[in-house]
């Protein structure tokens, strides 16, 4: 049987960090610990983390106080400076959270005073002719602008996280789904399973795990005893506008519903010109992206991508649509919940740490997620 000091489940971006940073822990040259990385799927950030919009979140919606504000806000100061250093294309082009309607202006306040508490960078109110010199074609006149949003290509800084860590001595085990964790006397005994063909099995031993498994994360709790928490999985979908770049020059938000539905549909305009329109919000009760019960509920219709966008920009075509993509959203709140739910960092049992719900702003979130369980394992290893 195989040992290993840390075995990480799951390889979308915030697995991807947390092995990156472990195979940089070196002493006297060498790798300080034999690090192994588990994904069900044949390639890594399959999932939400490659089907997102790239957004470089500031921090600003993030409730005051919780582990998403803290993630988020250092998260967004570290990605800028990886990266730089990984050689990875960004745009700092900030952020307007466009007013649109009358009621919003009690909702822009809210924000800044969670900018303000958050620490959040570059946060002021624009209004009149000062909102078309940033958006020119903005349909409003009252917004919020935040300095410090950006975009970046996900896949790409996921692929090089991933080349990076298997370069310094990480081992990638793919296509391996975890059916079992039984603690033993020194640590972790996991049993896996071909997620191709069935009857072939594997048993690695490890002294400590990370469970980074995205929407998976509460199934790998459970398998520990950790039942408190469930995911419901939330599918985002995007449409896409290729041939109007100019309509958009950085990120045009709404004003959030601080509810079960997110940050609601914006306008993102990617380091390739094309404009994204999403995510939308749908409820399901499969986890499984290429599940008929999640197929069968996709919103092949426009109507609300397109209006939400003709809300907020002038120009935008109905046939200027074409559709996207999609991923499932890791939620700990439900269809129709007031809750706003923090990311989840525990450790249970000794030497097992969940990260249960990492959402948006995970992705802006994951250097910093990363870097806090590095702490909390560094000295063990």
């Amino acid at each position: 049987m195989d040992r290993y000091d840390v075995a990480v489940i799951g390889s979308g971006i915030v697995g991807l960090f947390i092995s990156y940073m472990l195979g940089n822990l070196h002493h006297d040259g060498r790798l300080r610990a034999r690090v192994l990385c588990i994904d069900k799927e044949c390639a890594v950030a399959l999932h939400a983390s490659g089907r997102n919009s790239g957004v470089i979140h500031s921090g600003i919606h993030a409730k005051p106080g919780t582990l998403k504000a803290r993630f988020c806000v250092k998260g967004n100061r570290m990605m800028y400076q990886l990266l730089d250093r990984l050689s990875i294309p960004y745009r700092r082009s900030g952020m307007l959270i466009l007013c649109t309607n009358d009621g919003g202006a009690g909702a822009l306040e809210e924000l800044q005073r969670r900018g303000h508490a958050n620490g959040v960078d570059g946060v002021r109110v624009v209004q009149g002719d000062e909102v078309g010199r940033i958006e020119r074609y903005a349909r409003g006149d009252l917004g919020l602008w935040v300095g410090s949003a950006g975009v970046t290509d996900a896949t790409m800084l996921a692929y090089t996280l991933y080349e990076r860590a298997r370069a310094s001595g990480v081992e990638f085990m793919l296509n391996s789904t975890v059916t079992g964790i039984d603690e033993v006397v020194d640590g972790y005994r996991v049993e896996m399973v071909n997620s191709r063909q069935r009857e072939s099995r594997r048993t690695v031993h490890a002294r400590l795990i990370v469970n980074s498994a995205g929407v998976h994360a509460d199934d790998i709790a459970n398998m520990v005893g950790l039942r408190r928490y469930r995911i419901y999985p939330c599918i985002g979908e995007y449409y896409l506008v290729r041939r109007k770049p100019h309509l958009v020059n950085s990120l045009i938000y709404p004003i959030p519903t601080f509810d079960h539905r997110g940050l609601g549909i914006h306008l993102t305009k990617r380091l390739d010109g094309t404009i994204a329109i999403g995510p939308n919000a749908i409820y399901v009760e499969s986890k499984d992206e290429e599940s008929d019960g999640v197929k069968g509920r996709l919103n092949r219709s426009m109507d609300e991508f397109y209006s939400s966008a003709a809300n907020m920009v002038d120009g935008i075509n109905r046939e200027d649509l074409e559709y996207g993509y999609y991923g499932i959203r890791a939620r700990l709140a439900g269809y129709g919940s007031s809750e706003e739910p923090d990311f989840v960092v525990e450790e249970h049992p000794s030497n097992l740490i969940h990260l249960i719900g990492i959402e948006s702003p995970g992705f802006t979130a994951s250097p910093a997620i990363a870097e806090h369980v590095i702490g909390m394992i560094g000295d063990r290893l």
